[in-house]
Order: C-alpha cells, then structure tokens, then sequence
C-alpha cells in the first residue's frame, strides 16, 4: 500500500539531480533503497502539504530540506537509512491527513523509526492517530501553543485541539508572552502533560533528555528558532532556541531508547533566500539520524539486572522510591507503584536530580504525576 500513497525519491528532482560522493548521506540514501523484507532501521518520509497553514510554500520544505541534507556526511554501513519519498497529497486538505494516517499505521506496526521533513504542523495529529493507541506521548517544540478559538485561524494553528484523547503533550521552547493562563492549563490539566519555557529549559538543558526519551514523536516547529538563526520562517521572532539547543533536541529524541519519530514542520524556502535555514532544518534532520545510530537498547525490563539500584526512604511514603542507573549509558530510571501495589512498578525516565530530591527527603513532581496517573 505505500507505493500507492508515496511518490518515491526515484521521482523526486531533488534526488534526481543529486550527484555525490559515497562520503555524503545523498549517496548512501541512493544505495539502500525502501525493502520491506529488509527493513531499515530510519526512514525519511516528506509530506509537502501547506493548505493547512498560512505560507503556501512550506509545502516545498521537504525537497528544499533533502537537497542540503543529501550533502551531509554519510553513516557508517552498518545503519540502514532508507529515503521513502513523499506523500501524494490528495485534492482535499482531509485526502492528504488519510494518506498520512495510513502510511504512519503500516510503518509504526513494522517498528521503524521515523524521520518527517514538513509541510505544515497539524499533520502532526494523523501521524499520530495512525499508532492506533490509547495513549500517545508527544513532545512539541514550539514558541507558542497552538490552541487557536479564532474562526479565522488556519489548521496549523489549532492543532493541538483536535489530538487523539489520551495523547500526553510536553511543550518545550515555548516563550511566555505568546502563551496565555488558558493555554498553559490547557497542556497541564487537559493533557497531564507540561511546559517548559526557553529560560527554564536553558536553565538546565539536560533535563529535556529524560521528556524526549519517554515520547513518542516530537513535532518540531521552524518558528520555535531565533529568526536570525534560522530563516525560512514565517512568523519572525527574535527570540528562541539557537541551531545547537536544536541539534542537541534532535539528538535526545534520536538516542531514546523508545522507537520515537522526529518530525520538523514550519519551514518556508521563499522566505530564505540563501537556503541557509534549509541547511540549518538538514543538519537539525542529521542529528536525530546520528543520535540513532549510537542508541542503546538499555530500557530497564524485568529485573534489571545490568542496571545498578538504588532505594531512597523518603518520609511520608511507606516504602522508599527506588532509582535505576545504567552504568555506561549513565541515564536514570524511577519506580512508581500501583496505589494498591496490584500492578509492577511503572519505570519511568528521569535525571540525577530526581536522585538527589529524594535524597534530601524530597518527592519529584514526575514521580507524583505518574502516581496519580496510575
């Protein structure tokens, strides 16, 4: 069924006018074609759709993304990257978001991991409603919220109102003058999830790796940059994150030890006349692929008996929380219990510092939010 909902990169221009050389990643994506007897370990999808969103020219994003990204570096062989082409948009807005629901079905039940080079936002909700779950972790990196109630307001700005129920949403970049008391609590009481403003995430930009690795997808919009570092955008801000904070974003979600997708939305090629924010949405795409190709597979299962354990007595529960570290990997894991301890402890990640609040007899917000979750 792909093949009917995908134009493949074979008849794509982009690809058809790449030559480069076997150290670029152009070369490599060539080589390994789409198999579904072999299956990839990453695949790369386009969805060039915009009348969702008020610039009509991020429906070109893919291709003006894939034309720079086919000029990085390669990797080593033994990754398998395999470039799936772009979706065939259908006549209507609603034919394009099936195409999508139905291409993300088939490759979230063959497990493989997903890289999504945008089109505009709101196709973050079929990509999502095609994992057919009951509950759905998303992380959005963004300036604002879009939670619009305006009549006039375009898909890509009320998306976040038509996700599946049960979707958990983490807001990370967000700049608090474009985020209202009605948005945040929206995120907070509407969806169990929480915002991380760009001061709060700068603050301690590690903490951001143990959201990325729990989510499912992350939807990455253009406009969440600082404008002067990544043109292309249409809705200009001055603030936001630089190139690096978003390579090291991509990068998280890319070493998690969940298959999660990346998907980067927003950018618009006629608004970048150098290309250089084409560059900038490549290298940021490049980054999720290297953070994959050195993830562990070291999600605590069972006994965990090749992580190290530790059980912290904090007052006022009656028995201690206890913490899993991976000894290379050096990442966290916390235990929460059932509240009548029919269930095995639910793991889920966290940092150092949730190590340390228990130690000083302190209960971190995340183990009280997944208690009352459960």
């Amino acid at each position: 069924m792909l093949n009917e909902l995908i134009i493949p990169p074979s008849g794509l221009d982009v690809v058809k006018q790449y030559e480069g050389n076997a150290g670029e990643l152009g070369f490599q994506l060539k080589s390994q074609r789409w198999n579904p007897d072999q299956l990839p370990q990453i695949a790369i999808l386009g969805i060039p759709e915009a009348r969702g969103s008020r610039s009509p020219q991020v429906a070109q994003a893919p291709d003006a993304i894939r034309r720079h990204l086919y000029t990085l570096s390669a990797f080593p062989p033994g990754i398998k990257i395999a470039d799936l082409g772009n979706i065939k948009c259908g006549k209507a807005l609603k034919d394009t978001y099936a195409a999508v629901k139905m291409v993300a079905e088939q490759l979230s039940e063959l497990g493989v991991r997903l890289l999504i080079l945008g089109g505009s936002q709101e196709m973050t909700v079929p990509l999502i409603s095609g994992f057919r779950r009951e509950e759905f972790d998303l992380v959005v990196v963004d300036d604002r919220i879009d939670n619009s109630e305006d009549g006039d307001s375009v898909a890509d700005e009320y998306y976040i109102n038509n996700l599946p129920v049960g979707t958990t949403v983490g807001v990370i970049a967000g700049q608090s003058y474009f985020i209202g008391d009605h948005s945040h609590d929206l995120i907070a009481e509407g969806t169990n999830g929480e915002v991380l403003t760009l001061g709060e995430i700068r603050a301690d930009f590690k903490e951001l790796e143990p959201m990325l690795r729990k989510c499912d997808l992350v939807s990455f919009d253009f406009g969440s940059m600082k404008g002067s570092e990544a043109p292309g955008q249409y809705r200009i801000s001055p603030n936001g994150l630089t190139g690096e904070e978003a390579c090291q974003i991509s990068w998280y979600t890319g070493i998690s030890t969940k298959p999660s997708w990346f998907g980067i939305f927003g950018y618009t090629p006629d608004n970048d006349p150098t290309t250089s924010g084409a560059m900038m949405a490549a290298q940021i795409s490049w980054y999720f692929i290297n953070g994959m190709s050195k993830r562990l597979d070291e999600e605590p299962v069972d006994e965990a008996t090749n992580f190290e354990h530790y059980h912290i007595t904090v007052d006022g529960l009656e028995d201690p929380v206890s913490f899993l570290l991976h000894p290379i990997s050096q990442r966290w894991w916390m235990e929460v219990p059932s509240e009548d301890c029919t269930f095995f402890p639910v793991r889920i990640p966290c940092s150092r510092k949730d190590y340390r609040k228990a130690c000083k007899n302190e209960i971190s917000e995340k183990w009280w939010k997944y208690f009352n979750k459960i």
